[in-house]
């Protein structure tokens, strides 16, 4: 099997072999940005940086400066480069969307599909399981956030607990109403659609 050290040894001219390599593990955050310019028109940087990924080791590789931990995250799994050289998971998973958040970017519209569809398979397990229960006033608000119409059982079960609220002592009319419903919303849109293995792949300090 061809190795890193394989490759590297027999591919002159490789940046990290005609310059200073202490760049490519400095702590200093200018030059450890000139390691990742360096590096974008390596003719190893794909296999540099899945060298990274399958092996817990500090540093910039790849072109890419992203933690060993980061990393970690992709191995086994299919990544990329994005615009600025970093490797990332391949769009269109919920993974791939908490990355984005973590990039402070726009989710794509590949991730946002796939977190769209996460949160909708989330909401009609929590569904299922409030009508198990013989229904709710969350399940209405599930109803709801489904964008369909509630079924009887979640509707009367709402209106039940509107009248409870209702006449409670002591409390402005409506105001009891308006704090159940609330709740029950609250109940309804617990559930974020975010995968709890998901981490964001922050660039290395």
């Amino acid at each position: 099997m061809t190795t890193l050290h394989d490759l590297a040894a027999r591919t002159p001219g490789l940046p990290c072999r005609t310059t200073d390599p202490e760049l490519w593990f400095s702590r200093k955050a200018a030059e450890r940005a000139l390691a990742v310019a360096l590096c974008q028109e390596c003719p190893l940087r794909r296999p540099c940086a899945q060298y990274a990924i399958d092996h817990p080791v500090e540093g910039v590789w790849g072109g890419s400066a992203v933690s060993p931990m980061a990393r970690a995250r992709l191995r086994g799994r299919p990544w990329r480069f994005d615009e600025q050289g970093r490797v990332r998971m391949v769009c269109g998973s919920e993974d791939a969307y908490r990355s984005h958040i973590g990039y402070r970017e726009q989710p794509c519209e590949a991730c946002t599909a796939a977190h769209e569809a996460l949160v909708e398979e989330q909401r009609r397990e929590r569904l299922d399981a409030e009508h198990a229960n013989g229904g709710s006033a969350a399940g209405f608000w599930l109803h709801r956030r489904l964008g369909e119409d509630p079924c009887p059982v979640c509707r009367a079960k709402w209106a039940d607990q509107q009248k409870a609220a209702g006449r409670r002592r002591g409390e402005q009319p409506g105001r009891g109403r308006s704090r159940a419903a609330a709740a029950a919303r609250r109940s309804a849109d617990a559930l974020s659609g975010a995968h709890t293995g998901a981490q964001p792949l922050p660039i290395a300090s």
